[in-house]
């Protein structure tokens, strides 16, 4: 069984048992850059899955059966797969500040509603962008960057996931909503009057297509390893909720959402590409039982366990597990709000919260994995509130890691590959003991994998830097790990209409590229990345050593200075492989 460490990189990378896993955000300039220098260094980078970031929920693959995709994204050492979702591909704007957070008239993100509002929802219009409670002010933001995932009725696909839902359902009676399409014009279900536009666009609907069917295409025509499915609808949650006054309330019809796309993915996969794992980012309160009040998706998986236990087994455990990865990180210690899980602010720390969360996974038996992220958190607010954030530091990691075992995470996750470890607006001032990637990615693989000479690599500069790593690879065993070549690799696109990775100008899914990271405890198979075999008589075994004059017959063996490494080429012989400047021998 796959247990990644994953690293999200704006094309995102992940952690598990199998190693660390890390997301990767693509989608800027320097997107190409990014993945070249992964695909340079991926027999050495200290995770051993990437998730790329993200693919809107509403995306279109134009063409399926792209002849030769495949053939770009193989040859890596890592697992690869593709998010869909994300923040921004989750949130609609009026909905989350009117009754997610203008609703209660307090909380932590109420001052955006003071601010910016004077003090009531009816002052969040458009043109601040509903108050700029999906994003701030300073990121520039229209409604064309948010789109919600849709409830495509009327496709065979999505149809027989919501039929399993409906057959599985414990709480209220099941209402569906497959009028919210991006474009439309939909009336406030609560006031009844207001009339707001749908973020995203409705290309899928028009070509009766189901998004959550292409993306298992689209992972099968790249030869991915698995998809992602980042569900993040607290704007859903708030307004479809049952109960009254300030609560508490239930959010049965968004753990059934949820598991409508899960189903449907679920169900493609086992249909299309039988091979591929799914995994799922989760909310830190999102096993925890207790009374919900809203503002936050607490529960939701808890709930999807009870209901559908299927759902959490196929994504958890067997073949086709890509694993549970909790997003235990823009945790606050602010208890005037309540933040802290215990009750008490003894232990509201960020490795006491991450370790209350992480046990109601465990005793909802949910197994998970912890997430960790990189660098300025973006809650609690850090221009409001700065004094509240707590962000991964070296001791916070330290107690963590000593407290949570990995057998019951099953790896770790963090965000984001490429962010650094003190950012704006605090910047290392505000924040200087913040940590980087590489030595987070080291210490989890370490915990994790504590055998595997992978754990010393590093995170490669991909500005032009030296990009060598140190790390051994262990030998593969089973799945094939895949992986994008540099040269030619489909870059993710952000954009708001169909989307789709492609290598050509046919196949098209729109992906807003991040990348995270992943260690896993695996039995990955590295893939040997045939473009740099450099066919090159030197020594085996000397790790680092400089003699030259042997053949490659050891794998895993180094030479040169670690810049070459034995492992299997193309016709399965063992060559040595550049993976660094090669260095006098």
């Amino acid at each position: 069984m796959i247990n990644p460490l994953a690293l999200v990189v704006a094309v995102s990378t992940a952690l598990t048992t199998v190693s660390p896993s890390q997301h990767l955000q693509l989608g800027t300039n320097s997107s190409e850059a990014k993945l070249a220098a992964l695909a340079d260094n991926a027999a050495t980078i200290p995770v051993n899955r990437v998730f790329l970031s993200f693919v809107a929920p509403d995306m279109v693959l134009r063409v399926r059966g792209c002849e030769g995709c495949g053939s770009e994204v193989a040859g890596w050492w890592v697992e690869v797969f593709l998010s869909m979702g994300g923040w921004n591909y989750n949130c609609f704007p009026y909905f989350y500040a009117k009754y997610s957070i203008a609703y209660f008239g307090t909380g932590p993100n109420y001052w955006k509603i003071t601010q910016y509002g004077g003090g009531s929802d009816a002052g969040c219009t458009e043109a601040n962008m509903w108050c700029y409670t999906c994003e701030p002010q300073s990121e520039g933001t229209t409604l064309s960057d948010f789109v919600v995932f849709p409830e495509p009725a009327g496709t065979a696909s999505f149809n027989a996931a919501q039929a399993q839902v409906v057959k599985g359902a414990k709480g209220a009676a099941v209402t569906w909503h497959p009028e919210i399409v991006g474009g439309a014009q939909y009336t406030d279900p609560i006031d009844k009057t207001t009339v707001v536009t749908v973020p995203g666009n409705n290309y899928w609907k028009t070509q009766n297509r189901d998004p959550y069917q292409d993306l298992i295409y689209l992972a099968k025509d790249l030869g991915l390893d698995g998809v992602d499915l980042d569900y993040e609808e607290m704007w859903h949650a708030d307004t479809f909720r049952a109960g009254s006054g300030l609560g508490p309330f239930t959010l049965d019809q968004t753990v059934y959402k949820y598991a409508a796309i899960s189903y449907d993915l679920m169900n493609s996969i086992k249909s299309i590409y039988p091979s591929c794992k799914l995994s799922t980012a989760a909310g830190a309160a999102g096993a925890w039982s207790t009374n919900w009040w809203g503002g936050n998706l607490k529960g939701l998986w808890y709930y999807t366990n009870l209901w559908f236990p299927d759902v959490i087994n196929f994504m958890a455990t067997g073949a086709n597990a890509g694993g549970i990865n909790v997003m235990t990180y823009d945790l606050s210690d602010n208890n005037q709000y309540y933040e802290c899980p215990s009750g008490s602010t003894s232990d509201c720390d960020l490795a006491g919260q991450v370790q209350f969360y992480m046990n109601t996974y465990t005793s909802a038996n949910i197994p998970a994995r912890v997430g960790y992220e990189i660098g300025q958190p973006a809650y609690p607010d850090p221009t409001n509130d700065p004094t509240h954030q707590i962000p991964l530091t070296q001791a916070a990691l330290n107690t963590i890691l000593s407290g949570v075992s990995s057998t019951s995470t099953l790896g770790g996750f963090f965000w984001e590959l490429y962010k650094p470890k003190n950012s704006a607006p605090t910047g290392a001032t505000g924040q200087p003991n913040n940590i980087d990637a590489t030595t987070l990615a080291q210490q989890v693989c370490a915990k994790i994998l504590p055998n595997a000479a992978r754990c010393k690599g590093v995170i490669p500069d991909y500005t032009g830097g030296n990009t060598t790593t140190t790390a051994v690879v262990v030998p593969p065993t089973t799945t094939t790990a895949v992986v994008v070549p540099p040269t030619t690799t489909a870059v993710v696109v952000k954009t708001t209409t169909t989307a789709a990775v492609v290598k050509t100008t046919t196949t098209a899914a729109v992906v807003k590229t991040t990348t995270t990271a992943v260690v896993v405890k695996t039995t990955t198979t590295a893939a040997v990345k045939t473009t740099t075999t450099a066919a090159v008589k030197t020594t085996t075994q000397a790790a680092g050593g400089n003699t030259a004059g042997s053949p490659c017959t050891n794998y895993g063996g180094w030479a040169c200075s670690n810049s070459l490494v034995c492992s299997y080429g193309s016709a399965g012989t063992l060559v040595w492989v550049q993976v660094g400047t090669v260095a006098s021998c």
